[in-house]
């Protein structure tokens, strides 16, 4: 999800009328009862399309606790109610900004991980550093707190996860003389350092020589998360916390451009790929046009609801894993650590919420391992906790098992304020290398001056 300033909210107040359905009403403060007399509190959560199980969870974590709130004899129940917003990434943070102003916004709001930076810092959301010392978030995959920490604190409860590997098309393989064994070994070569970006590259170029694929390698179209995995796999940072400022490390950026103009000039990517839509990448990757693809997990569920397949339209999960497999990105030197990327999806919560204790209760209760296996395994995620890994329900769907271990591996994006101004900039150096408009030299001196000015003292360069 992109991340959208405060700054902006005036552009927006004309359009303020439309929330007024979206909101709290006078029944939140507890106007309603239940049968046996209690008060009933009505908690909003709001999420986005498509995963609907973000929210629906929440309502199932009500019924436990209205269970605990009887048993403990007390006189008020949880409604909660669910809003679902169809819309653009920059929609749905213009929204919330209006419903706050108004007064109107839900008490729990899910969104990508890396809003909580203007979130936190426009006192939109309340810190959430307890959620940490408790009993249901005890066993978080230890790495994921770091995505919700910002200055010092963590500002959200984690929903889900996930992973964004390289999928290779294993009838490729098998063409060029790969045994089965060697295909299903790929992902184990990956990790232990000895199958390299380099050798990824190689490889794409063999296959395009013997004219097996069209394209040796694809990744996204558009600015996004994925194209940064690179500066972490060449060792180096983009965010300084103690200084809270994004971090352009040239060396390791300008490895970053030299990839992406290497396999564009070797004409191993389409050559407008960052003017393509999503459709025909989608397209391009199920009907084999590609060995490699830059891809995320939740790609097994596009590929099972769009018809992309020319023959088969929409194609299932065996039959994804008859011809693809997913491996982490590779090291960028033999016998390096591999790399990916995750984008959790968080709970926050309003800081204006007036039912903050139910709140936080039904944030522990959500985080109950079956009701995370039911969502990861309706939209292909990752679950937040060892415990929910180990659910039968999860366990039992053979391909998340199979990428979970890509946890032990994950990056995340700043939480910044300004880090998609830097994602954008960034963007449009890549793109411009691989429409051969600028080396990558070019490209990082524009690059850098294109970053002082839109970022300024939120800057930091490392040469």
């Amino acid at each position: 999800m992109k991340k959208i300033t405060a700054s902006v909210l005036s552009t927006f107040i004309l359009a303020m009328g439309i929330l007024s359905g979206c909101g709290k009403t006078d029944q939140s403060v507890g106007s309603e009862s239940n049968e046996d007399k209690s008060k009933v509190v009505t908690i909003e959560a709001q999420t986005a399309a498509p995963e609907i199980t973000r929210v629906e969870n929440l309502e199932k974590a009500a019924e436990k606790l209205n269970e605990e709130l009887k048993q403990q004899g007390k006189d008020i129940r949880v409604k909660v109610k669910t809003n679902l917003f169809e819309g653009s990434w920059e929609e749905y943070a213009k929204q919330f900004m209006l419903a706050f102003k108004a007064k109107k916004e839900p008490d729990i709001y899910a969104t990508g991980h890396e809003n909580i930076g203007w979130l936190a810092d426009g006192n939109y959301i309340l810190p959430l550093d307890e959620l940490k010392k408790s009993k249901e978030y005890s066993d978080v995959f230890s790495t994921l707190w770091d995505s919700v920490t910002y200055k010092g604190h963590i500002w959200g409860a984690l929903q889900d996860t996930e992973a964004r590997p390289v999928f290779y098309n294993k009838d490729v393989l098998r063409k060029l003389g790969w045994s089965e064994e060697q295909i299903n070994n790929l992902p184990e070569k990956v990790k232990n350092g000895e199958f390299t970006l380099d050798d990824m590259t190689k490889l794409a170029e063999e296959a395009e020589a013997k004219g097996l694929v069209q394209f040796g390698i694809i990744h996204r179209p558009v600015d996004g998360p994925d194209f940064h995995v690179m500066v972490y796999n060449f060792g180096g940072k983009l965010y300084d916390p103690e200084e809270n400022k994004i971090v352009l490390d040239k060396k390791a950026v300008e490895k970053q451009l030299n990839y992406y103009y290497e396999i564009a000039q070797k004409k191993l990517i389409p050559g407008n790929l960052t003017q393509m839509e999503w459709s025909s990448i989608h397209k391009a990757v199920v009907n084999g046009k590609a060995l490699f693809y830059y891809g995320g997990i939740w790609n097994v569920f596009n590929w099972s609801q769009d018809n992309f397949h020319e023959k088969l339209g929409k194609v299932d999960e065996k039959w994804i894993n008859e011809h693809f497999g997913m491996m982490l990105i590779p090291a960028a030197e033999k016998g390096g650590k591999p790399i990916t990327l995750s984008h959790p999806f968080v709970y926050t919560v309003s800081s204006q919420t007036e039912h903050l204790e139910l709140v936080k209760r039904l944030l522990e209760l959500v985080a109950n391992p079956a009701l995370q296996a039911e969502h990861d395994v309706k939209t292909f995620h990752l679950p937040v906790t060892k415990s929910a890994a180990e659910h039968p329900d999860f366990k039992a769907n053979e391909t998340l098992g199979n990428v979970t271990y890509m946890l032990e591996y994950t990056t995340f994006i700043p939480n910044h304020e300004g880090f998609p101004k830097y994602s954008k900039a960034v963007f449009d150096a890549i793109q411009a290398v691989e429409l051969g408009k600028k080396t990558p030299k070019e490209a990082l001196k524009d690059l850098e001056v294109q970053l002082k000015n839109d970022l300024g003292d939120q800057l930091k360069i490392v040469e």
